[in-house]
This record gives structure tokens, C-alpha cells and sequence, in this order.
């Protein structure tokens, strides 16, 4: 009789993990069609309804690409906006002010900070809010409603199933990839956006990535059976085949990358003067609502998400001066919107503005060189990825969400180029989205892993320390602020050194401190924002910083010497 061996522990979770994204991506795919549901409810309540306007729709969601005006529409338009974003004010900060502006963020802090843990009460509200906002002529994208739509039903059924804190933040983000990947008919992007939004440098969660590509392709599925398959945008774009074209699209990809440094900033800018603003919170998402109607009245193009004007932007119907003017009106009024309070995504208007961008920029060339055969429909669509890629610091996700959103497939070596090139040329710290950190080694998530790395390089210097003791352990040890032996005969020990106000090494990266080879640095510990810093050469130190070294037992001295009694290094 052979015997059958059965799965370790390990491979039975992995298993339920996989099975588990299963279910998350139909959650997800429901949600989408519920939320798109609600934001056409949201449209003929407040735009067609108040304001008479009937922005343009795209065909493969069942709209014409004409856009209608009623009597007094320009005149309304406001009035509908500043409803809207008072309602959709009122109903977050109520209920759930985490629900408060573009969504995504909130997700990527859930998964570095909170153990993926989402109040239950969060996708109601941001669907609920989101709908009002973007039906009333908001502008905001769905993609970040959608993404903490998907997360907070993750987070409820991983609190229900009483799964793990790593299984639960997996969830998280298989039903944000899932949501994405069903609302905007792009499954393999969602679940690619998932694992790479976590990061401001080009690294990945790869423990991510699998199940948010089970969770997208059934999300995607179950919200085909409503919205239909195929690509969310028609166009007629060309097959790369003239490679004259490349320094063009490599200078779009330069100007992405300032106009997405622009936007970032203006974003954030306008997000800190509604904080400051002294008024009542509720009521800031009905000034942005407001100031957005007035824009909107003058520009239609810039209210909701504005997709039904990408496709007209596709078809080459709007002249050059239309579309600059799209692209700085977009980059506005979702600042506006969103940083006042009001809850939708950033994705969307990215998009539509590198949208405009690139086919502005592609009609100027058709006109300076027309004997190149440019089309400008071919830069529009590398500016939507270019832009966003800048902006958000996700460049893989952004190639792949918009050539399957477009099915510009044939474009994929200029969206390389220029994508990559804006990517590279914001630097990390501009990003729409905040709470991302640079690289896994930088995310609490991974602490651990790289503590345990530290550890295993001391124990190769003949220290006897288990490599599961965690960092946080020895910093317990060391509160007494005294010297800890590290071996029974004391040739290493442990000490701390606080980096109080005026210390010179406050500012300095870790490389720049000229410490003795001897002497070790094996963790940060930053006050201030409460954690646990694995220490890199470039690792910037800051006040309030303690740190934790490791040397010989006159290590204590030298780096005393080193300062000075002054307080000053002498090497400076």
C-alpha cells in the first residue's frame, strides 16, 4: 500500500488562501456592479436631474459619446456639485471619516500599518459617498472607491473567517486588485496595480500578485455578465513601426513627469488649505463641490470621471486648445474635489489629463511634422500611462491597465519608454499616494524579515542570539540605557544612543557618520512616527531617533570620543 503524504500546514493555508480570493473576487465583482450601478443613479439624480447635463457615455457601458445640455444647464451645474458634496460630506464624516478622499491610500496604510484591519462600516460608506460625489459632477476616478470597496469586504470576511493578520492583508488587496480589474475591464492590471501601488520604487509584493490574479479574473467575470467584455475605450490606434518616433515619445514621457509633479503637488497643496480652512469639515467637500460646479459651468469636460470626453479625446474630435484646457481644468477640480474631503479616485483623472496631454502634444507634432504621419490618438494613449506612472510611481500596472483598456497593444514599446521615463524622473517621495513606502525592506510588514537578516549577521560574528528573537526584544532590553553583553564572555555587547535636539548626527545618513568597522548600527528606532527603522547606508537620521548598536565593549567610548564633550564630532 503506498502511502499518500499529506500538505504541510504551510500549503494547506496557501490553498485556502487561493480559494479564498475565489470568493473575494466575486465580492468584488458584485461591488463594482453595484457601485456602477449607483453612480448612473447618482448621474440621472444630480447631473440630469438638477443640472440638465448629460455628460457623453462610452459604448461598451451602454452610453453615447454626445454630451446634452438642458435649459439653464451651465447656470445649474454648481448648484448640483455643491449638493452633492455636501451630502457626500456629511455622510463620511459622520459614519466613517476614513472614507474621506481617494481610497487607495487608506488601503496601501491598512496593509503597511494596520494589519489590513477596514471597518466594516467603510465600503458602505465609500460607495454611498463616492456615488454622490462623482453622479453630482465631482471629479474623482472610481478606482479608489472600487479598490477600498474590495479591501473592506476582504477585511470583513477575513474578520468573519478569524484569519491571520498576513492572510487578511493578502485579501486586502486581491478584492482592491479584483475591484479594479472588474471596473475598469483590466484584470491582469488590477491584480499587477495591487502588488505594485504598495511601493514608491519599482518593487512588488509578490506574495500579492497571485491571488489578486485569481481575485481579478473572477471579478472581471462576474461584472461582464452586466457591464459586457472587451475594452472600456474604442479606439483606432497604430502598431509601433517607425522607430523616428521614439525621441518624441520619450520627450512626452519628460513631460508627463513634470505635469504629474505639477498635479501631485497642487493635489496635496489644496488638500492642506481645506485642512487649515477653518469651517466645519462636512462642509469643505460642499466648497469643493462648489468651486468645481463654477469650472464645470465654463469646462464640462473636467466634472465626474470624464470617460465619455476620453473617447471623443480617442476619436481626435477636440481641438488642441480644448484639450490643454482639459488637462490643467482635470488636474484642478480633482484637487478640489477630492482634497477638500470629497471621495473618489485619483486613477481616472490621471488618466483623462495624460489623455489630453499626450493628444495635445500629438497634435502639435502632426502640425510641425506633417510628413512624419503622426497620429495624435497613438500619444494619447501613451500619455495616459506616462502620466500616471509619474504620478503614482507604479509603471508596470500603468502599461498594462491602459493597453487593456484600450487594447492599444501594438504601442507597447513607446509606453515602455515613456512610461519608465516619467517614472524615473519624479522623484519617489512625489506620489499620489502617501502612505507608500519606497521598498519592502522600508514596510513594518517586513520588519522581521530583515531583523532576523541582522541577527543572522551578528550570530556569524559569534554572538549566540536565536534568529527568532525579534528587534523590538533587544530594544526592551536596552531601556535601562545600559550596555547589554551579547555573549557569555562580553566581547560584544548592545548599547543605545539617543540623537537628542542639536545632535550633530541629526540630518546625517548612516554612511556619512564615519562610525569603526567594528561598530554596527541594527535598528532605528524612530520615535516619533512609532517604529522600527531597519538601517540602511542612506537611512537619514532625524532628532528623537535612538539607536541601536553593536561593537566591542570599548565601542561606548569611541563613538563618546567621536562626538566630543561638546557635543560636536571631531572629525568635522
Amino acid at each position: 500500500m503506498v502511502a499518500v503524504a499529506r500538505p504541510s500546514r504551510s500549503a494547506y493555508n496557501w490553498y485556502r488562501l487561493l480559494v479564498l480570493s475565489f470568493v473575494i473576487g466575486i465580492v468584488a465583482g458584485l461591488g463594482a456592479i453595484l457601485f456602477n450601478w449607483l453612480l448612473d443613479l447618482g448621474h440621472q439624480l444630480f447631473l440630469t436631474g438638477i443640472a440638465h447635463y448629460r455628460p457623453p457615455g462610452l459604448a461598451a457601458e451602454g452610453g453615447q459619446a454626445v454630451a446634452r445640455f438642458g435649459p439653464y444647464a451651465r447656470l445649474l451645474i454648481p448648484v448640483a456639485t455643491t449638493l452633492g458634496g455636501l451630502l457626500a460630506g456629511w455622510l463620511v464624516f459622520t459614519f466613517a471619516p476614513e472614507a474621506e478622499g481617494h481610497g487607495t491610500d487608506a488601503v496601501i496604510r491598512a496593509y503597511h500599518e494596520e494589519g489590513g484591519r477596514i471597518r466594516g462600516r467603510v465600503p458602505l460608506i465609500k460607495t454611498l459617498a463616492s456615488a454622490i460625489t462623482l453622479g453630482s459632477g465631482g471629479s474623482g476616478g472610481r478606482e479608489g472607491p472600487i479598490a477600498q470597496i474590495g479591501a473592506g469586504l476582504a477585511a470583513v470576511s477575513s474578520y468573519l473567517l478569524r484569519l491571520s493578520d498576513t492572510e487578511r492583508r493578502t485579501l486586502v488587496m486581491a478584492g482592491a486588485g479584483g475591484g479594479i480589474g472588474a471596473v475598469f475591464h483590466a484584470p491582469l492590471g488590477g491584480a499587477l496595480f495591487a502588488a505594485e501601488v504598495l511601493y514608491a520604487k519599482l518593487d512588488t509584493e509578490n506574495d500579492v500578485l497571485v491571488p489578486s490574479i485569481i481575485s481579478a479574473v473572477t471579478a472581471y467575470s462576474v461584472a461582464g455578465y452586466v457591464t459586457g467584455f472587451g475594452s472600456l475605450f474604442q479606439l483606432r490606434a497604430d502598431a509601433y513601426s517607425q522607430p523616428e518616433e521614439l525621441p518624441f515619445y520619450l520627450l512626452l514621457g519628460v513631460l508627463a513627469a513634470g505635469a504629474a509633479w505639477f498635479f501631485v503637488k497642487l493635489f496635496y497643496g489644496t488638500q492642506a488649505w481645506f485642512r487649515e480652512l477653518r469651517m466645519p469639515v462636512y462642509l469643505k467637500p460642499a466648497l469643493g463641490g462648489l468651486i468645481t460646479g463654477v469650472l464645470g459651468a465654463f469646462l464640462p469636460q473636467v466634472l465626474s470621471g470624464g470617460y465619455g470626453w476620453m473617447q471623443l479625446v480617442f476619436e481626435n474630435k477636440l481641438p488642441f486648445l480644448i484639450l490643454l484646457l482639459m488637462a490643467l481644468g482635470k488636474m484642478f477640480a480633482t484637487s478640489m474635489t477630492i482634497g477638500s474631503g470629497g471621495s473618489g479616485g485619483v486613477f481616472g483623472p490621471s488618466v483623462f489629463t495624460g489623455a489630453a496631454l499626450g493628444a495635445a502634444y500629438g497634435q502639435m507634432l502632426a502640425h510641425l511634422f506633417p510628413g512624419l504621419g503622426v497620429n495624435p490618438v497613438d500619444f494619447a494613449l501613451v500619455g495616459m500611462a506616462s502620466f500616471f506612472a509619474g504620478a503614482a510611481k507604479t509603471p508596470l500596472s500603468s502599461i498594462v491597465m491602459v493597453t487593456e483598456m484600450t487594447g492599444g497593444y501594438g504601442l507597447l514599446v513607446p509606453l515602455m519608454l515613456a512610461s519608465f521615463t516619467a517614472f524615473v524622473l519624479v522623484p519617489h517621495t512625489v506620489t499620489l499616494y502617501r502612505s507608500q513606502v519606497p521598498e519592502r525592506i522600508d514596510s513594518p510588514v517586513h520588519a522581521h524579515e530583515y531583523i532576523r537578516m541582522a541577527l543572522a549577521s551578528l550570530a556569524e560574528r559569534g554572538l549566540p542570539i536565536p534568529s527568532d528573537v525579534p528587534l523590538p526584544q533587544i530594544a526592551r532590553l536596552l531601556e535601562t540605557g545600559q550596555p547589554v553583553p551579547l555573549d557569555p564572555e562580553g566581547n560584544e555587547i548592545a548599547f543605545t544612543l539617543r540623537l537628542d535636539p542639536g545632535h550633530p548626527w541629526a540630518g546625517r545618513r548612516i554612511a556619512e557618520l564615519g562610525l569603526p568597522p567594528s561598530v554596527l548600527v541594527i535598528s532605528v528606532l524612530r520615535e516619533k512616527a512609532d517604529k522600527v527603522i531597519v538601517p540602511r547606508g542612506h537611512t537619514q537620521l532625524e532628532e528623537g531617533d535612538t539607536l541601536i548598536l553593536v561593537g566591542p565593549p570599548e565601542a561606548p567610548g569611541d563613538v563618546a570620543r567621536m562626538l566630543g564633550k561638546n557635543g560636536r564630532q571631531e572629525s568635522d
